[in-house]
């Protein structure tokens, strides 16, 4: 079977349009994440309340999404 070099250009040329075509439907972000200040404050008053509990290091704070005001767009 003899591949015919209009037929690979002709594919290519598909494959980078509709490929195309997909990264400018895409929306902007209507949302951000923000440290979650409740979540924070519930475990670290469980931390002095336990006896048993030791120093907390939070290494990766608990966040929350929330939706972008018209001011922050």
């Amino acid at each position: 079977m003899k591949i015919n070099k209009n037929h690979v250009v002709t594919a290519l040329a598909a494959v980078a349009i509709i490929g195309l075509s997909g990264c400018s439907s895409l929306s902007k972000q209507q949302y951000t994440y923000v440290v979650d200040n409740d979540r924070l404050t519930e475990a670290n008053s469980l931390t002095r309340t336990s006896p048993h509990t030791g120093h907390v290091v939070w290494l990766n704070p608990p966040t929350k999404r929330v939706a972008l005001t018209k001011d922050q767009k």
